[in-house]
């Protein structure tokens, strides 16, 4: 697949993104061994996954876990970054995507094969992520990005420290008042 006249969206250095992590680890881990969707494998990059908002990060992370427990959303953090230089994505959300054959399924079908082809003919193409519809969001409101670095390592020498904090009681109201999540208090 060509994508040299693929629709592209510039995500500007300024523009705040956000990403949840397990707190004893770093934001920056850049998967590239095909559990995600957007793995460009074979290709010496990997993805790293963020949202526009901290809810899309949310449904990003505990996706159909709807009753949660306590330990597991303590054990989070959410960083909220601006990487300081613009970054051009392929840009899934776009209608002008239709015409290379790409359908919402690109981003929401559970065989991860054609959206990682699609990942490694973005790379070829120099973008440096790609920009999609977070899949368990049924209203299609929340917009994920994969960022694509290293293969496999700790970017963050490379990518710019962001604000990170626990995970709000804000976002854990706004998940279980949108979706329905659940918390569970330890015992």
């Amino acid at each position: 697949m060509k994508l040299d006249r693929f629709p592209r969206r510039t995500l500007r250095g300024d523009r705040k993104i956000y990403r949840i992590h397990q707190t004893d680890r770093s934001p920056w881990r850049f998967s590239a061994d095909g559990s995600g969707r957007f793995n460009p494998v074979g290709t010496g990059r990997g993805a790293c996954y963020l949202a526009e908002r901290p809810l899309g990060s949310w449904v990003e992370v505990f996706r159909k876990t709807m009753l949660l427990p306590e330990a597991e959303v303590r054990n989070r953090s959410l960083m909220s970054v601006q990487l300081g230089r613009d970054v051009r994505l392929a840009d899934l959300t776009s209608r002008r995507a239709l015409s290379f054959g790409v359908t919402a399924s690109l981003g929401a079908d559970q065989d991860y094969e054609r959206s990682q082809a699609f990942a490694v003919h973005a790379v070829e193409e120099g973008f440096g992520g790609v920009r999609y519809l977070v899949r368990h969001d049924t209203a299609q409101k929340l917009f994920g990005i994969a960022l694509f670095g290293g293969a496999g390592a700790d970017e963050s020498d490379a990518w710019p420290s962001g604000d990170e904090e626990p995970l709000s009681l804000e976002l854990v109201s706004e998940a279980h008042r949108r979706f329905g999540y659940r918390v569970l208090p330890t015992p």
